[in-house]
């Protein structure tokens, strides 16, 4: 189970700030959820607001993360921005304030915006989207100046890089040494499955860049990888993170796995599976929360396949624990 006083810990804070106010779970699985014949480890619960009887939800990014409007004008926008929830049930959980947390593809950084606005201190590497979640950081600095944190925020580096190449990253910015953090989370990159019928979009290659919505924009990121290039890329990648990772801390995935040939494609087990076959990781728990709002496909996909099995409807996070 979480590590039980730092929940007490962030319960008592019982903060109204939308920020750093705690994750609630329930201890149900839900019935709609489609993991639930393959729980790895224990089973931690599914984030659910138990006081308000509501489900969390994205849209509370838009009230402190920075706005998709760049300051010079135009847009900016990552194809998946992650879902805060589930980083931020993992950081109250995991980690106490100092400490140290790692996302070796950070996306538009949530697990750094989480963490620092949580006291502990993270690291991002990204490939193609630094300058977004750098402004994101900024914001975070800017807003605490001005009305204050329930607790001191931790320090924020964003490095822009290619996550294959890790270690010499963290080396260049004085990040020196194995086993220096307490946390490695990440919302793993999708692989090119081949199909249309999936809920990870088809995305490729594309010069254009800041005009293609679900297309990467550099050739190198690993959400444009396919077949055994990609599970290569996604295991050197996490095995330079977790021999980073001290012994006892956490590895966690944070996905909502597509669908493919109508049924769930189990990415979150197979990303598991790989780490505990290759890596000193064993399993420690699942933890679930509903990936909302919507997409287009979830609302359709199910009235265009009634023969479908039960897609995935939730973010699934596998915990893996160091040893």
């Amino acid at each position: 189970m979480p590590n039980k006083p730092i929940h007490d810990t962030v319960k008592k804070f019982k903060s109204s700030d939308v920020r750093t106010a705690m994750i609630y779970w329930r201890d149900e699985i839900p019935e709609d959820y489609h993991g639930k014949d393959v729980i790895i480890g224990e089973w931690l619960g599914e984030l659910f607001h138990t006081l308000t009887d509501q489900y969390y939800t994205q849209s509370t990014r838009s009230q402190y993360y920075f706005p998709d409007v760049k300051p010079e004008g135009g847009f900016d926008k990552h194809i998946c921005p992650g879902h805060w929830q589930g980083y931020r049930w993992a950081i109250q959980n995991f980690t106490n304030p100092g400490d140290m947390v790692l996302d070796p593809t950070c996306g538009t950084g949530t697990a750094v915006v989480e963490s620092i606005n949580h006291g502990r201190n993270a690291i991002g590497i990204e490939l193609e989207f630094s300058e977004i979640t750098k402004r994101t950081i900024q914001t975070q600095y800017d807003r605490a100046d001005k009305i204050g944190n329930v607790v001191p925020l931790g320090n924020g580096t964003i490095i822009n890089g290619d996550a294959r190449d890790l270690n010499e990253l963290l080396h260049e910015k004085g990040f020196i040494g194995e086993e220096i953090f307490d946390l490695v989370i990440n919302g793993t990159p999708y692989p090119v499955l081949g199909s249309a019928q999936s809920d990870a979009p088809e995305r490729g290659y594309t010069s254009a860049g800041k005009g293609a919505s679900i297309t990467y924009g550099k050739s190198k990121n690993v959400g444009v990888l396919k077949g055994q290039k990609y599970w290569d890329t996604v295991l050197a990648i996490y095995t330079s993170a977790i021999n980073k990772l001290k012994p006892g801390g956490k590895f966690i995935t944070i996905i909502k796995d597509p669908t493919q040939n109508k049924k769930p494609y189990l990415l979150h087990k197979m990303i598991a599976d790989m780490l505990m076959e290759h890596l000193p990781v064993k399993p420690y728990g699942t933890f679930v929360h509903k990936h909302l709002p919507y997409t287009l496909f979830m609302n359709t996909y199910p009235k265009q396949h009634p023969d479908a099995q039960q897609i995935p409807l939730y973010q699934t996070g596998t915990v893996l624990e160091k040893y």
